[in-house]
């Protein structure tokens, strides 16, 4: 994976390491999360990403609506970083996105990776839950299927999720702070290749 370390951002836990770092491909971008500048950078996302494909307007917009809902949710988070892409893959342009935000102790309520995951699991499909080991300590991995939803700005598709939760060491005894890596592809027939890179990502993650 061609790839690019981004900063190291600062997450406040007392007790804990006093950030984190995580290495994305480098033809993806960290986008800001403030309103107008995300929305700008959006588009000049797609522009790049639909160079010389403007015989696909329908696609070209679907792809926008995809990456500005990403946008808008990792901001509605309070997120701490997003990363979006819009890159042809097989000749097709496939939209994809990384979001990394924090969930509070309060919002975790389960001790360590193994309790965490029997959190999870309440309601979803087991299989689509497990405890992995990644170099920056247990975690938890998550994988979704999320339906197509309507709007009325047109239809967004279905999607895949996959979501990383890494509880932060050296916490003390209790629920810990959790940094999740929330990373979306639309259902596809490569799909499958994005959820390998995403995996990749999150084996990326150091504390600082």
């Amino acid at each position: 994976m061609t790839a690019a370390p981004a900063p190291a951002t600062a997450v406040t836990a007392p007790g804990t390491p006093s950030g984190y770092a995580v290495t994305v491909p480098a033809a993806w971008d960290r986008v800001p999360l403030d309103d107008g500048a995300r929305e700008r950078a959006v588009r000049r996302i797609v522009a790049r990403g639909f160079a010389g494909r403007d015989d696909r307007p329908l696609l070209r917009a679907a792809v926008e609506r995809e990456l500005l809902s990403a946008a808008a949710e990792a901001a509605s988070r309070g997120g701490l970083e997003l990363h979006l892409a819009a890159r042809p893959v097989a000749g097709v342009v496939v939209p994809a996105s990384l979001l990394v935000h924090v969930l509070p102790p309060e919002a975790v309520g389960a001790p360590g990776a193994a309790g965490l995951a029997a959190a999870l699991t309440t309601g979803a499909d087991p299989a689509a839950v497990t405890v992995v080991e990644l170099p920056a300590g247990p975690a938890v991995r998550r994988r979704r299927t999320l339906p197509a939803v309507a709007g009325e700005d047109g239809a967004r598709p279905g999607s895949v999720v996959v979501d990383h939760f890494v509880p932060l060491p050296g916490a003390a005894a209790g629920p810990p702070t959790v940094l999740v890596l929330t990373g979306s592809t639309p259902r596809v027939p490569w799909e499958e290749g994005v959820v390998v890179l995403l995996d990749a990502v999150a084996r990326t993650l150091r504390w600082t």
